[in-house]
């Protein structure tokens, strides 16, 4: 809420003689004024005084940094005032046990899988997502059980005086003794060997070099090495198409360039704004090139504030090879993989492709939002927590094209889609848990849950 002063009101504008930020204990202050649209000395008309205000203040919430921002208007006199940003930061630092799902989703592994302890990834990981004060994330993950890993990543992202270049770094490695070795009936098949030996290694290093230009325009360059290796029995019992062409392991140079344009009220769940997003990857080039393809896929999403509490969300991507020959079994992914990808309804199943169209639309109401004071004794950051409730109705639909994997797989080549009702929890800004009861086109239905964070 912004407090002004009632002798001012008839001004038509007022100026911005200067910034105050408090309650930044870790933040630096250059990381906010980074987010807003306005600095010392620019002027804004009146009667737009609250618009940009409020535009600011989801601004700077929208980094996931802190819990609250209130912006006040204070020292009126002539025509100009100070402007004081009240923060309340979140909690940075997560050192937190690995206690996981190996599978795609809760859904799977509850359904399909059989609710297996086997199944299950533990470890530590040690998540920062605000290292050094500057919004710079550091994660560091050292994982055992279904899947053994290890990986550290780090970015940094001002790298020049004007705060538009940053850089960051990875590594990673995993291995594991099962592993989905080919897709019937639209659902991945797994098999080990009976003496248990490690059946797939993946290794992965690389640069990225990020240029945001203005607080709503991403882009980034990513240049990585793969290594990815299976025991020749997933080669001579499995399926000889795991990496085509009677391979056991593949190296490759990878290169992607990501572009968004984000102008979305909140991007841990949107409730307003629109996003544009595209991307180009180039796998196989230079020195290593045992696997090669060209890929691009684009979309765009629009949340409609038809309300205070009621927006109107659709989302749209699409993506094609550009490289059309055949492409191996593992390298081969298309929808139901990722969370982003699902198609309500459809959480059990995945769609590889060449390629693929998926359209994603809700309806959100806000039925609930508070900061709730819990104890005095817990650390600063934990003494209030942001709660938010949402009632959400879907409708998705999806197409993915596949030209040699088809056999089973009926769910390709056609169009499919799903609808149902949701009930989404949102914690702390950055901790979302969705509560589905989905139904789709095969008649099928069933209740799904659903967890994402922020960082």
């Amino acid at each position: 809420m912004l407090f002004i002063v009632q002798t001012c009101l008839s001004q038509h504008i007022v100026e911005i003689k200067n910034i105050t930020i408090e309650g930044n204990y870790k933040t630096r202050d250059y990381v906010i004024l980074n987010e807003l649209n306005l600095s010392v000395g620019d002027s804004i008309i009146i009667a737009e005084l609250d618009e940009v205000i409020e535009k600011n203040r989801q601004q700077i919430l929208s980094t996931g940094l802190f819990n609250e921002a209130l912006l006040l208007l204070v020292n009126w006199e002539d025509y100009k005032a100070d402007l004081v940003i009240d923060l309340q930061e979140n909690w940075y630092l997560f050192p937190t046990p690995i206690f996981e799902l190996a599978d795609r989703n809760f859904n799977v592994w509850w359904q399909e899988q059989g609710r297996s302890l086997d199944r299950i990834n533990y470890g530590v990981k040690l998540s920062h997502y605000n290292f050094l004060g500057n919004k710079d994330p550091l994660r560091l993950k050292v994982q055992f059980g279904y899947i053994r890993k290890f990986e550290l990543n780090y970015n940094y992202p001002y790298l020049n005086k004007e705060r538009t270049l940053g850089m960051g770094g990875s590594i990673f490695y995993s291995d594991n003794k099962e592993i989905a070795y080919i897709t019937e009936g639209n659902k991945p098949q797994f098999r080990k060997s009976a003496d248990e030996r490690v059946l797939l290694k993946r290794f992965r290093a690389g640069l990225n070099f990020n240029y945001r230009p203005n607080v709503n325009e991403w882009h980034s360059l990513r240049v990585e090495f793969h290594r990815n290796a299976v025991d020749p029995f997933v080669r001579d019992s499995l399926n000889q198409n795991y990496f085509l062409d009677d391979r056991t392991s593949i190296r490759f140079f990878y290169a992607e360039y990501d572009f968004r344009y984000d102008k979305r009220i909140y991007p841990t769940y949107p409730q307003g704004g629109f996003l544009l997003f595209g991307n180009v990857k180039k796998e196989g080039f230079g020195l290593f090139n045992d696997y090669n393809n060209l890929q691009i896929f684009g979309g765009f999403e629009y949340y409609l504030r038809a309300h205070p509490k009621l927006t109107l969300a659709t989302r749209l991507k699409a993506k094609t090879n550009l490289d059309r020959s055949t492409v191996s079994y593992a390298n081969n992914t298309g929808l139901g993989w990722l969370q982003s990808d699902v198609v309500t309804g459809f959480d059990l199943y995945v769609m590889d492709g060449t390629d693929f169209v998926i359209s994603t639309n809700s309806a959100r109401l806000k039925f609930f939002d508070k900061n709730l004071k819990l104890a005095k004794w817990l650390p600063r950051q934990f003494e209030f927590m942001s709660l938010q409730l949402f009632f959400r109705f879907n409708f998705d639909y999806a197409y993915v094209n596949e030209r040699d994997y088809t056999e089973s797989n009926t769910l390709n080549n056609r169009w499919f889609y799903g609808f149902g009702p949701a009930l989404d929890v949102i914690m702390f800004n950055n901790f979302l848990y969705s509560f589905e009861y989905s139904i789709n086109d095969l008649g099928e239905h069933g209740f799904f849950i659903q967890t994402s964070v922020a960082f």
